[in-house]
């Protein structure tokens, strides 16, 4: 961990615990905090502070795809969409941290591209935030779903 890093110092914020839904040695499954744009939007964090998924060490690498499907697909079900998007750029926070967010097609706004758009809003307070308790449903549904969803 740095303490220059972003998502190092959320990883050391004692709050965190209640938007976590599953972690391991070298995992953090997390909701996005406060002013979240969509109750269920996910954010899949390695632990240890790397740049890039390019510069994984063996055991990050061979766990990678099992997780992020696992995540996935407990998001999918817990929040009742067909479909989750998965954005990893590592430009505001080098820290990988991969954005896991449902795609509800019945929400106006939030195809493709748009979503930046839906993110940007609710972080300018343009747009309403997600409820804190869709959150905390969304939270403890998904940590029910992986709670058996990953072998590693």
């Amino acid at each position: 961990m740095t303490s220059a890093c972003g998502v190092c110092a959320i990883h050391e914020n004692e709050r965190l615990g209640e938007l976590v839904a599953w972690e391991s040695d070298r995992w953090i499954l997390r909701h996005h905090a406060a002013p979240a744009p969509l109750a269920g939007w996910f954010l899949l964090d390695t632990k240890r502070h790397v740049a890039s998924a390019a510069d994984f060490d063996a055991h990050e690498e061979a766990e990678f795809a099992h997780v992020l499907g696992a995540a996935m697909r407990a998001i999918r079900s817990a929040v009742d969409v067909p479909r989750v998007y998965v954005i990893l750029f590592g430009e505001g926070a080098q820290h990988v941290h991969a954005h896991l967010i449902p795609r509800d097609p019945s929400q106006s706004g939030t195809a493709a591209w748009e979503i930046a758009d839906w993110y940007r809003a609710v972080d300018s307070g343009k747009r309403t935030a997600a409820p804190s308790h869709e959150i905390a449903r969304a939270v403890q549904r998904v940590r029910e779903e992986m709670r058996t969803a990953v072998k590693i």
